[in-house]
């Protein structure tokens, strides 16, 4: 036998709180009678406590339904500060709030098609009945649909363990909706555990940048807040974003990395082979590598000619003092027919280097064999790079930098070149020097705010350069673990990106694909599914793969249509129940006009709808969103405004 399927009514008229109250008047006029009159008293009490009890069980089934219709008013905005929340924590346990919702189930979308058939005065209660009830705004004047939140009459805290959070966390909404709330929410709840949070804020948001501080004092560790931001350099600390590396060639991929994507694969790989060979000679000579001395190693040939001049001279002079007869027969030679140089020959600004660059060529011997044979140092690897970038020609070599240089460039601009190349040997800055691997074993809540609304190229840059070190750091946390590792409990490092469209690249990628196995977990903050398709040159599979790449999904309101697909996509399917009524009147022509015939039909089936209603997603509140957590929990939740302690005494 086929089930029967229910089909709920909500929205009709409370006709059992109209039996209540008739069941009310019945039993107070039962218990008028007992008491006027000498009448049969237990017959007419044993009636009266029938219809009280009547009235009790159609009131109770009445309050469904009203409870029902007031819950559709929705919530108001709520403001919390920072130290409650702190309070809470502990009753959490290892799961992050997310504020207040349900459980998302089939039931919810039966009844948000119900509601989306009904106008909105069908829907809310009377304007007096909400002000009763404690309602001061009409939910009919509010921005987007309160009645989604109030499909389910009771809501709980919205708890999420860290456990399904290794999978990363994609968050989409429009502007103003409840990114940056939400936001501040989670890297208030991660700071106060412990966690290393780093905050790549391209509008500089200065609530933010506020809780990120609070946090950090309110943890009884103030010093774990630190800031870069260009507009407020004094108040920053100075980063150095080429600190960790093992070997040269991680120098190379770290800067071709944060490339433009539009650059061809071919091209960028001759530009990690130039910015191989130019820190490959860095390190021979002993200096230091930041991207303000990689710039001016590379930022002309005549740099380049300077920096295999001095890497020359200490070879001459340390390993193979040998030849220093013939360098200078060769200097001689050169000099003596400067106006007529011999073919074959490299040419360059300097006769030593020119001198020098050649006894090497010919003189050095290639192989362990012939250096044995002729005791002399075999070439060293350091030196082979930078003499075959001065024998390539110049239009080759300014192919190579077209695209590194400019990057550089904005990287060293202005008080940038304190801040991200800070030196060492400079005692009269008193800013700290930090690096990432400093700030993932210190646990510090790092806030960089890359100004992007007053420079977007340097922005982008900044955002770029700084998730590149943040992937080499979980790298090597990945293959060597840390020094302050304890083994008690798993290191969690969270990247936060607010305005992804502005920040986010191939760093952003390798973290989401290889930084889970090193405890990296990203937040990506996103306006629509189009902003990550137009940062990578409008490659969909790119965005797409990012995006498959995040096990949670958070939705605030959102009007593209692209990321409505994403999200219904998503989110799947599911049945919900449809009622079809049908009637007729019908007579014959030839009978006298007594006789007519009727029909009338009901039929309940069953349609595939998606299970959050995608005509839903342009009209959430603000500050509410629909969750897909841990690959198959949906959820429905609004969260607070979190502002610092000092803000709410102001009144902010």
């Amino acid at each position: 036998m086929t089930e029967r399927k229910r089909f709920e009514q909500l929205l009709r008229p409370a006709y059992e709180a109209r039996a209540a109250v008739a069941w009310a008047v019945a039993g107070v006029w039962m218990l008028g009678i007992t008491i006027g009159f000498s009448a049969a008293k237990t017959a007419l009490l044993a009636c009266a406590l029938l219809a009280i009890g009547m009235c009790a069980w159609r009131a109770h089934s009445a309050s469904r339904l009203l409870r029902y219709k007031l819950a559709l008013a929705g919530q108001p905005t709520q403001v919390m500060n920072a130290s409650r929340l702190r309070e809470a924590l502990p009753r959490m346990e290892k799961n992050l709030w997310l504020g207040w919702g349900f459980q998302w189930e089939p039931r919810h979308t039966q009844r948000a098609y119900e509601v989306m058939k009904r106008d909105l005065d069908e829907v809310y209660p009377p304007e007096w009945w909400l002000k009763l009830a404690g309602h001061s705004e009409d939910p009919r004047r509010s921005k987007g649909l309160p009645w989604i939140h109030g499909l389910d009459m009771a809501e709980g805290d919205v708890l999420l363990p860290f456990e399904s959070l290794k999978g990363h966390c994609a968050i989409v909404a429009t502007t103003g909706a409840i990114k940056t709330r939400l936001a501040a929410l989670v890297i208030f709840q991660l700071a106060m555990r412990g966690d290393c949070v780093i905050v790549i804020d391209p509008k500089g948001d200065k609530d933010l940048r506020e809780i990120c501080r609070q946090a950090a004092a309110l943890a009884g560790h103030p010093d774990r807040f630190l800031m870069v931001h260009p507009a407020f350099a004094s108040q920053s600390v100075r980063l150095d974003l080429i600190k960790n590396w093992d070997r040269v060639s991680q120098v190379a991929s770290r800067i071709t990395m944060v490339l433009d994507s539009q650059e061809s694969d071919n091209f960028k790989e001759f530009c990690w082979m130039a910015v191989h060979r130019i820190t490959n000679a860095m390190k021979y000579i002993g200096r230091r590598v930041s991207i303000y001395t990689l710039k001016t190693a590379m930022e002309s040939r005549s740099a380049v000619e300077n920096l295999t001049q001095q890497a020359l001279r200490r070879f001459y002079t340390e390993e193979c003092p040998q030849l220093n007869e013939q360098l200078e027969q060769q200097i001689n030679a050169l000099r003596a027919n400067s106006r007529m140089p011999p073919k074959g020959i490299v040419e360059t600004g300097s006769v030593e280097l020119t001198a020098m660059i050649k006894v090497f060529q010919e003189q050095v011997p290639e192989t362990e064999d012939e250096a044995r044979r002729q005791g002399l140092p075999v070439k060293p690897e350091e030196l082979r790079g930078l003499v075959a970038i001065l024998e390539a020609n110049r239009e080759w070599f300014g192919k190579m930098i077209v695209s590194i240089t400019p990057m550089l460039t904005k990287l060293t601009t202005d008080d940038l070149k304190g801040l991200l190349s800070p030196d060492y040997d400079d005692i009269n800055d008193e800013r700290p020097i930090m690096d990432m691997k400093r700030i993932v074993e210190g646990n510090h809540i790092l806030y960089i705010g890359t100004d992007t609304l007053a420079d977007e190229s340097v922005g982008r840059a900044i955002a770029a350069m700084a998730l590149a070190d943040a992937a080499a750091v979980a790298a090597e946390i990945y293959n060597h673990g840390t020094a302050s590792d304890r083994g008690e409990e798993p290191r969690r490092i969270h990247a936060v990106i607010d305005e992804a469209g502005d920040a986010i690249g191939a760093p952003a990628i390798q973290l989401a694909n290889k930084g889970r196995g090193a405890g990296v977990f990203l937040w990506v903050f996103f306006q629509t599914f189009s902003d990550l398709v137009d940062k990578f040159s409008g490659n969909v599979a790119r965005a797409k793969k990012l995006v498959g790449n995040m096990n949670n999904l958070i939705v605030g309101a959102t009007q593209d249509a692209d990321t409505m697909d994403l999200v219904t996509d998503k989110l799947g399917e599911t049945a919900i129940i449809v009622r079809g009524q049908s009637t007729g009147i019908g007579s014959k022509t030839e009978d006298v006009g007594l006789e007519f015939s009727a029909n009338s039909s009901t039929s309940i089936s069953e349609r595939d709808k998606e299970i959050f209603p995608r005509s839903l997603l342009p009209r959430l509140p603000d500050l509410h969103y629909v969750g897909f957590f841990n690959r198959g929990e949906l959820v429905k939740g609004r969260i607070p405004v979190l502002v610092a302690d000092d803000q709410r005494a102001a009144g902010k």
